[in-house]
């Protein structure tokens, strides 16, 4: 029930988290991705897909624990959240599976990152 003593700042508090892990995300996978081409070719290089996915992955890391960290907890699962994207897409790569839209490393590889994060970053009082 929305309407009981507290439940506003919970929603509130859920929205900014949201917020924050997502574009957070989408940040850590860009400009981990572009300094990585960089580095590996000498140019730097815009993946919008790679900006996009890491944002999915944002929100999917902080998923279980909006309600339950802080906002800067948020900010450091997102940025994982993008970091964790990026490196598991190319395992996946690696591992020639073929997963064309990227759906394992955003779904499989953040909710497990999610999971963890949140036994990491919950707050006692906010439980």
């Amino acid at each position: 029930e929305i309407s009981s003593s507290g439940s506003s700042e919970i929603a509130a508090l859920c929205a900014v988290n949201t917020v924050l892990s997502g574009a957070t995300g989408c940040v850590g996978a860009l400009f981990t991705d572009t300094l990585l081409t960089f580095l590996k070719n000498g140019e730097v290089e815009y993946d919008l897909s790679m900006a996009m996915n890491g944002c999915l992955g944002g929100l999917v890391g902080i998923t279980a624990s909006c309600s339950v960290v802080a906002p800067w907890s948020a900010v450091v699962i997102g940025l994982v959240s993008g970091l964790v994207y990026k490196f598991s897409s190319g395992l996946l790569v690696k591992m020639k599976i073929d997963d064309a839209v990227d759906a394992i490393p955003v779904h499989l590889f953040n909710g497990i990152w999610g999971c963890i994060a949140t036994g990491l970053f919950a707050e006692p009082n906010r439980t």
